[in-house]
């Protein structure tokens, strides 16, 4: 006998890169379907041209890959959504010309995902693996993890080129290689070891496609996917209320 499931419509905007897109839309729909047995994830979904907006970000044109990204989100709302993820760390950057065209539509921020999980342990210093665009103190990601109140840590400057063209290069690519893996993980040891974080946040879309907590077992990680698209369903079935996820000094309606 078939139960009727009420679900908000989740927009997507994907594509940056393909690889965590398929991702995103797979678990979804495969927690959707635990939720509600023969159900899948009501989703709009518009892919991007990753290697447009790369060279993008590469030339450093920040404005216009906003602008690259605010087109995906236009056809989305026209398409009818009820709350809008952005399935990419670095692409958040758009999130203030959005929320400035969309005042009133429902954003899910990756960082209040990630965020909401940490404090609930208590965690404070927290290392952050990404893009080199995202590892930065200024990117939108890390500038609102911030306003939770935690510490954020990048790696070494030494190791940050290596870890983006691994991301850029292979995992963007669906290409995973145990040396990657080994780096990843030798990187994050070397982080934990010297600079004490409580644990480490895989603020890459990608990233945790390749290192998994048993790789690393006795750090904590924290993978920005993996809650991202738990909190986007919980959303999307009306089990959550999103003011538990934001900053304190977040002003909402």
């Amino acid at each position: 006998m078939s139960i009727e499931v009420k679900q908000r419509v989740c927009g997507i905007v994907g594509g940056l890169a393909y690889v965590s897109t398929a991702d995103y839309y797979n678990q979804m729909n495969h927690l959707v379907g635990k939720s509600a047995s023969g159900h899948g994830s009501r989703i709009h979904i518009v892919s991007l041209d990753f290697f447009h907006y790369m060279d993008l970000l590469n030339k450093s044109q920040w404005s216009d890959a906003i602008e690259f990204l605010l087109e995906g989100v236009h056809q989305l709302v026209k398409s009818g959504i009820d709350f809008l993820l952005v399935c990419s760390n670095t692409a958040h950057m758009a999130v203030p010309r959005i929320m400035e065209c969309y005042p009133d539509l429902v954003f899910l921020h990756i960082g209040d995902a990630i965020a909401f999980s940490i404090k609930q342990k208590n965690f404070k210093k927290i290392g952050f693996f990404g893009t080199k665009f995202s590892m930065v103190s200024n990117s939108c990601v890390i500038e609102r993890l911030v306003q939770h109140g935690l510490e954020i840590v990048f790696p070494h400057q030494d190791a940050i080129e290596r870890l983006h063209q691994i991301i850029i290069d292979e995992l963007s690519n669906n290409i995973f290689t145990e040396e990657s893996k080994q780096f990843y993980i030798n990187t994050i040891q070397r982080l934990y070891d010297e600079e004490h974080v409580e644990g480490v946040i895989l603020g890459c879309t990608e990233i945790p496609l390749l290192v998994k907590q048993t790789d690393i077992p006795h750090i904590p990680l924290f993978d920005s996917s993996q809650l991202h698209i738990e909190l986007a369903v919980d959303y999307q079935l009306g089990r959550c209320d999103i003011e538990a996820f934001l900053p304190q000094k977040v002003n909402t309606k």
